[in-house]
């Protein structure tokens, strides 16, 4: 499994340029002011085509949490217990349902790794609360957002009841901003055209790397990779290497460079 990390620490900006990071600076911090939540974090798939076919899946991950808490869960391999990732990776998961909000501290009860996992946030001044909500985009692609806040815990109950369904719409709204477009059914169709090392290079050349670059990631040949681009273009019925890019990313059959940064 690799995490796709897009992180803008505390709301500002993070590690990566161009103009759709600084639209979704501009989202997260529109959807911070309208629910006064600490910090918000959306996963999904980075494929969902590939998750749901059974291969490990590679996971999208936008975050607003502070640099120090991000190299922390880290180092801590907390990506084991969080249940937000959980939510993403298991089948069914009630969180998964566009639409529901659910305290992920629930989770807490069920297991101590995961009790620890929000003790050690709470102690990080990550906050006290955490919400899952559900989203799906207009072609069935889901995810689901965190948000975090500071709320005493005699009245969490209530707090929730009462934000309930603007956290339903702005988790909608990061979701669309983030996958609108993603269409999994014909992402799969067009990706079983494409063979894994046109994908693999249709990828790398999303996130501007030359062919001898690319060539030198994959260890193969810098014609190899031509050749791959090539044949991509033509399956995918492109005029040139930047429009077979921007088809594929269109189709979600790779994803888009804000939320590609791996590590």
């Amino acid at each position: 499994m690799h995490f796709d990390l897009a992180h803008f620490p505390d709301f500002q900006e993070g590690f990566f340029g161009g103009s759709a990071k600084l639209d979704t600076l501009e989202t997260l911090i529109e959807i911070r002011q309208r629910l006064d939540c600490l910090h918000i974090t959306h996963v999904g798939y980075s494929n969902q085509t590939t998750a749901l076919s059974g291969s490990t899946p590679d996971i999208s991950v936008t975050t607003t949490l502070p640099f120090n808490w991000v190299m922390r869960y880290s180092a801590k391999g907390y990506h084991k217990v969080d249940p937000l990732l959980d939510a993403v990776i298991t089948s069914r998961h009630p969180a998964q349902i566009a639409g529901s909000v659910r305290n992920l501290l629930e989770e807490a009860k069920t297991s101590p790794e995961i009790g620890k996992y929000f003790r050690d946030r709470e102690m990080r001044t990550t906050g006290n609360l955490f919400l899952a909500v559900g989203a799906s985009n207009n072609y069935g692609f889901k995810g689901i957002t965190e948000f975090s806040f500071n709320i005493d815990k005699s009245e969490q109950a209530a707090f929730i009841e009462r934000i309930r369904q603007r956290l339903i719409s702005s988790s909608s709204k990061l979701h669309t901003s983030l996958h609108g477009g993603r269409n999994p059914a014909l992402a799969a169709i067009v990706a079983k055209l494409l063979t894994k090392r046109e994908i693999d290079c249709l990828y790398w050349a999303a996130n501007g790397k030359t062919d001898g670059e690319i060539g030198e990631i994959l260890d193969i040949a810098r014609w190899t990779v031509v050749t791959y681009l090539q044949n991509a273009k033509n399956k995918l019925g492109c005029a040139n290497r930047t429009s077979t890019v921007a088809t594929a990313l269109a189709l979600g059959v790779i994803e888009m460079p804000v939320v590609t940064n791996r590590f």
